[in-house]
C-alpha cells in the first residue's frame, strides 16, 4: 500500500506540474494589440496660450456660509459650509486685446486697440489750451514778482548799509 500511496502521490504532482505549465504558458501569452493614439492634426486644437483670445472661460465664486435654518424648512438646520456659484459662464470672446495688422500700402503698422488713445472732444480741447495758456502767464508774472522782490531786497540791504549805527542809549 505502501508503493500504491507513493505512486499516486507521484502522479498527482506530475499532473499539477502540467496544469502548472500550462498556465504559465497561457499567462506568458502576447499582450493584447494596442491601438496608437491618433496624430494630432495640425490646426485642429488650440495651445492653452491662445484659448482666451477665442472663447472666455466661465467664473466661479466661493462664498462661506454660517449655520443656517432651511427657508423650506424650520425643522432644518445646515452646517457651516461652501457655497460656489457660476459668476458668468463660458463665452465668446468678442473683444480680444490682440493686436491686428492694418495694411498701409507698402508699409505695414500694428494697431493694438488696447493702446490706441481716446480722441478728445473739440471743448475739452479748447479748455486744455485756455488752461495752459493761463499757467505760462501765472509762470511769467510770478518770474517778473520774484525778479521785483530780489531787486527790493538788495534796495533794502544797501539802505541798511548807508544807515549811520544809534547810539546804545538813544532813540
Amino acid at each position: 500500500m505502501e508503493m500504491k500511496t507513493k505512486l499516486l502521490l507521484i502522479c498527482v504532482a506530475l499532473a499539477l506540474t502540467g496544469c502548472q505549465n500550462l498556465t504559465e504558458d497561457s499567462g506568458k501569452a502576447s499582450p493584447p494589440a494596442v491601438e496608437p493614439a491618433p496624430a494630432p492634426i495640425a490646426g485642429t486644437e488650440l495651445d492653452q496660450n491662445n484659448i482666451e483670445k477665442v472663447r472666455v472661460g466661465e467664473t466661479l465664486k466661493a462664498y462661506p456660509v454660517g449655520r443656517i435654518v432651511d427657508p423650506n424648512n424650520p425643522n432644518v438646520m445646515d452646517e457651516a459650509h461652501t457655497v460656489y456659484r457660476r459668476e458668468a459662464g463660458p463665452d465668446w470672446n468678442l473683444n480680444p486685446n490682440a493686436p491686428t495688422v492694418v495694411p498701409l500700402g507698402p508699409v505695414l503698422a500694428v494697431a493694438d486697440p488696447a493702446k490706441t488713445p481716446n480722441p478728445l472732444p473739440a471743448e475739452l480741447e479748447q479748455k486744455m489750451a485756455e488752461q495752459n495758456q493761463l499757467m505760462t502767464s501765472l509762470i511769467e508774472q510770478n518770474e517778473a514778482l520774484a525778479g521785483q522782490l530780489a531787486k527790493l531786497g538788495k534796495e533794502i540791504a544797501d539802505l541798511r548799509a548807508k544807515q549811520p549805527a544809534l547810539p546804545e542809549g538813544g532813540k
